[in-house]
């Protein structure tokens, strides 16, 4: 065998090197690429119950570390095509995958699918090598990182990784309402999904107190003058009508206490500075569902964290055209999931 065959040989058992390859075939098969793998291990798919979470664990016959796989909003939850596709491809690039079924599957905000989170890192670390990763999409990657900030998960946790997460709640409905975040004084267009006021609208009705949500949708829809509103409901209809985003973060400052706590209570930005764990983040500039200007609030509240900004995705889906014509982007994506694997190889 010649030195440079030995050196390469050599080189392919480095684990840097093993977590790149692994990389390449994760992205193609969650992207649903066909790409032969025939050294790579059977997985199984079960449901199972960690310490009380649902969830469907996949793995092989081998003892792997262990990746928590956070969907977004998605109303399949754990049954999402897209997720059970991605949690095979990483499970065959020899990872325990366990997938939670949350409330927010169906559009809802509760600090229980935070504790659940806690429950799964928990549970993984200690029947499986660690430290766990999280891996969200979405508003399922703004969850992890809240529940990365727990202090009951120590070392259990090693990395939260966020494909398409928003920082802070208040900035998404600035963008919303707006169709501008402002970031450290620059304004970032944004080009939402259709339904996406809707969708913020039924949100914000939904969190107000009982007693005036019947008169706010009433006013919202134009059947009475909003000035009959009460105190809080008026705050409310101010903050999902105002369209000047200088006048976000004032209006939402003015909202009923409540209000404001639940805000806070799922914003990454205000728990930021107590994640211990190694973070990296992933997002596309056109997301038309979570705006890129979150992201770029996560890159100034968390500095060290390296962020991938890419193209190729509506939000977290693909988007049509040539693949290989995006080289740059599939670039940015290999390093975003060599860099989830190579934490663990």
């Amino acid at each position: 065998m010649s030195y440079v065959a030995i050196a390469l040989a050599a080189l392919g058992t480095r684990p840097v090197v093993q977590a790149r390859a692994k990389a390449v075939a994760v992205i193609a098969e969650g992207l649903g690429l066909k790409l032969p793998r025939p050294f790579a291990a059977d997985i199984h798919r079960a449901e199972v119950e960690l310490a009380g979470v649902i969830g469907d664990l996949y793995r092989g016959e081998e003892a792997w570390p262990a990746i928590v796989l956070v969907p977004g909003a998605a109303p399949d939850g754990k049954d999402d095509a897209r997720i059970v596709r991605l949690a095979h491809a990483l499970a065959r690039a020899e990872r325990a995958v366990f997938v939670p079924q949350l409330a927010l599957a169906g559009k809802r905000f509760e600090t229980s699918d935070i504790d659940a989170l806690i429950t799964s890192v928990l549970a993984l670390d200690a029947s499986h090598p660690g430290p766990v990763t999280m891996l969200g999409f979405s508003y399922g990657g703004s969850f992890a990182l809240l529940a990365a900030a727990d202090d009951r998960l120590g070392s259990s946790l090693g990395q939260v990784a966020t494909f398409g997460a928003y920082f802070d709640l208040v900035g998404v409905a600035q963008a919303v309402t707006s169709g501008v975040s402002l970031v450290d004084g620059r304004a970032v267009p944004w080009d939402a999904h259709p339904r996406a006021r809707e969708v913020f609208r039924l949100v914000m009705v939904e969190m107000a107190e009982p007693e005036p949500r019947e008169d706010l949708e009433a006013a919202l829809e134009g059947r009475i003058d909003p000035a009959v509103l009460e105190d809080g409901g008026r705050a409310v209809f101010d903050f999902i009508t105002n369209d000047d985003p200088e006048q976000t973060y004032t209006l939402a400052a003015r909202l009923p206490a409540a209000m404001v706590d639940t805000l806070r209570t799922f914003s990454p930005a205000t728990v930021a500075d107590r994640i211990e764990a190694d973070v990296v983040a992933i997002h596309s500039t056109d997301d038309p569902v979570v705006p890129y200007g979150e992201a770029l609030r996560l890159e100034a509240g968390m500095p060290r964290v390296p962020l991938e900004t890419v193209s190729l995705f509506s939000h977290v889906n693909l988007t049509g055209g040539s693949i290989l014509g995006r080289a740059s982007d599939l670039l940015a994506t290999w390093r975003f999931a060599s860099r989830i694997l190579s934490r663990q190889e």
